[in-house]
């Protein structure tokens, strides 16, 4: 398959006949997937204490026994198979935003992953936002609630509220939920009213989609809740990691930390950096020193013989998300294209220790889990490399698992880096044969280049649904030939 055979195949929408009659299942799903949801069991639901639809009946069963266990599947998590699963019973806000996060679940693992500006309007969806309706009304009834679970549960909801909107490829509206949910999470932390505490897995969920948040450019100003989250001296207080839980923790710091310097680099002229280098050097050599702290506590827990199968997994993950960021931050201060040339053996290393980790994997992959993953280093790699065979190398891995990682979807990223490739080759055609790779320009007209298109969606028009992706810096180098109206518009 050709990667523009792969980027632009299309969502496959169930050909049956829909009934007039009959629950919203038996009216969406195909009939070949309907014996296996029918035979999912709903005397789970018999102990709510409100009325329950055969409609939720079969989404919640369909989140206890596909969506918990896939999202539970690269780091294992208390969220999902404790918390969630007892406050689902005992609180209908968090019931309705389940049901919600269930319905995505199912269409997207019925249709695959829609890209941002892809109509959503199917039932799946509609029924997805009526429920989050439902579960926002109910938030909306208790916000004077001396209830001292009530931020609790506000905190649970508003991450399933990202989650789902995350589902949907609306990326702008899941991070706007993510902030409200962190500005919850810093009054609930820094409170000292009688509230119990948040759980510790709450606050590592949130931990984690912020870090992934400031990849993207989005709550990259939002650091109240940094102090709150990780103490002062956070880094140079780390001691061994007992599990991986720890280090994940410890990780997602230094991700939010990292990519803050990547962005306040960014866009700045080889000029502006030698103006005040001394300031960007000591920033520079600040998150590196982190990046050591880290690694030593890190290496000595990987290399425990002892770390069952999944905790091996996830800290395989760890280490190569590590050295991809790590050289993200080395090379945040380089503007010579000399000097990039000499990187492209690292970013084929970490393109190969992926290979590596995916052989190993379970043939059955998760569609959609909450930790970022192997994406972002992918990303990284078919972005930025100067090899032109190993960007292929990262795009084809990327079209070869689509799945969501959090914030991160293998096609939307693989979508990203070929039109980044059609733009560069656009201008200089001869880097085509150069590179021995297959023609990937898009048709020119004028001095202006007509964007690939994926799923019947161009990719301005995907951009237009995303404006937060706008920041990320893959598009330092698109900017000036993408349409204005996509980047000056509000």
């Amino acid at each position: 398959m050709t990667h523009t055979q792969g980027v632009a195949e299309k969502r496959l929408r169930g050909g049956t006949k829909k009934s007039r009659t009959g629950c919203r299942t038996c009216r969406i799903i195909p009939r070949k997937d309907k014996g296996q949801l029918q035979s999912l069991p709903l005397e789970i639901t018999d102990g709510f204490r409100w009325a329950v639809t055969t409609d939720e009946r079969r989404c919640y069963s369909y989140f206890q026994h596909y969506t918990v266990p896939t999202l539970s599947d690269s780091f294992d998590s208390r969220l999902w198979q404790e918390v969630l699963c007892h406050m689902s019973q005992s609180d209908p806000a968090v019931y309705h935003a389940v049901i919600a996060l269930s319905a995505v679940h199912q269409d997207s693992e019925t249709h695959g992953m829609p890209l941002p500006g892809q109509d959503l309007k199917n039932e799946w969806h509609l029924f997805a936002l009526e429920q989050c309706g439902r579960s926002f009304a109910l938030l909306s009834r208790r916000q004077s609630s001396q209830d001292p679970r009530f931020r609790e549960v506000m905190l649970i909801c508003c991450l399933l509220f990202v989650m789902i909107q995350l589902l949907r490829g609306q990326y702008d509206d899941a991070f706007l939920h993510l902030q409200s949910g962190l500005k919850v999470l810093n009054e609930a932390m820094v409170s000292d009213s009688s509230e119990r505490p948040i759980a510790p897995c709450i606050v590592a969920a949130f931990a984690n989609l912020e870090a992934q948040a400031v990849q993207y450019g989005a709550c990259k100003d939002f650091s109240a809740n940094k102090g709150v989250a990780y103490p002062a001296g956070y880094m140079d207080n780390l001691t061994a990691f007992n599990n991986l839980s720890e280090a994940r923790q410890a990780f997602d710091f230094l991700t939010s930390t990292a990519f803050r310097f990547v962005f306040l680099c960014k866009d700045l002229s080889e000029e502006e950096i030698l103006t005040d280098y001394d300031f960007f050097q000591s920033q520079q050599l600040q998150v590196l020193s982190q990046f050591g702290i880290f690694g030593h506590r890190f290496e000595p827990f990987c290399s425990c013989s002892t770390l069952p199968p999944d905790e091996r997994r996830g800290a395989d993950v760890l280490r190569i998300q590590l050295r991809s960021l790590g050289l993200q931050i080395r090379l945040a201060l380089v503007r010579d294209e000399t000097v990039l040339d000499c990187y492209n053996s690292e970013y084929e290393a970490h393109v190969n220790m992926i290979v590596g980790l995916l052989s190993k994997y379970p043939v059955v992959r998760p569609t959609v889990v909450l930790e970022a993953g192997i994406i972002s280093p992918l990303y990284f790699a078919a972005l930025w490399c100067r090899d032109y065979s190993v960007r292929h190398r990262a795009i084809d891995i990327l079209l070869s698992w689509p799945h969501r990682e959090g914030a991160f979807d293998a096609n939307w990223a693989a979508l990203q880096a070929l039109q980044r490739m059609s733009v560069e080759l656009s201008i200089e055609p001869e880097l085509v044969a150069a590179a021995d790779i297959p023609c990937l320009m898009s048709d020119q007209n004028g001095d202006r280049w007509v964007p690939i298109n994926c799923n019947g969606i161009a990719f301005e028009d995907a951009l237009s649904y995303a404006k937060v992706m706008l920041d990320r810096p893959c598009f330092q180098t698109v900017r000036k030939w993408v349409p204005a109206v996509v980047y000056d518009s509000p």
